[in-house]
């Protein structure tokens, strides 16, 4: 179940990086999306979700600081994305990218895979929700890679 939800969300941020970067002509903007949202979240997403059967304790103690590097980056990365405002949408929703990067840096210290899971879901939430008021619909019968 987590493994599909980090894939979902994956192709979700891939998707809306591709398309963002062919409709939305904001170098800044896609630069923090690329180096520091993606990056983040999918690191965070990887911390809540289901340990490879055989991860040895050294290899999970990467996988959560790579977690809580993740959540800090979203914390970071919500509050450079709101000196470029687009108005009420796009702080709220830099806000709940930071909000949830706070709480999930304590899951991930905490190594709470159950909340890490949680608010990853917020995560994505705030990830989606940005996507759809900000990045326009193709044109009808445009076919986007995967």
């Amino acid at each position: 179940m987590r493994l599909r939800l980090l894939l979902v969300a994956t192709l979700v941020l891939a998707g809306g990086a591709a398309l963002a970067q062919v409709v939305n002509h904001d170098p800044p903007v896609q630069k923090i999306m690329a180096a520091e949202v993606n990056p983040g979240a999918l690191a965070f997403w990887a911390g809540g979700n289901d340990p490879p059967e055989d991860e040895s304790k050294a290899e999970a103690k990467i996988r959560w600081a790579e977690a809580v590097k993740g959540a800090h980056a979203l914390q970071t990365s919500g509050e450079e994305l709101k000196k470029y405002t687009r108005g009420a949408p796009w702080n709220a929703f830099a806000d709940l990218m930071i909000a949830t990067g706070k709480e999930g840096e304590a899951a991930a210290k905490a190594k709470d895979v159950e909340k890490a899971f949680e608010i990853g879901g917020r995560v994505y939430d705030s990830c989606n929700g940005c996507h759809k008021a900000y990045i326009p619909p193709p044109p009808k019968g445009t076919v986007l890679p995967l």
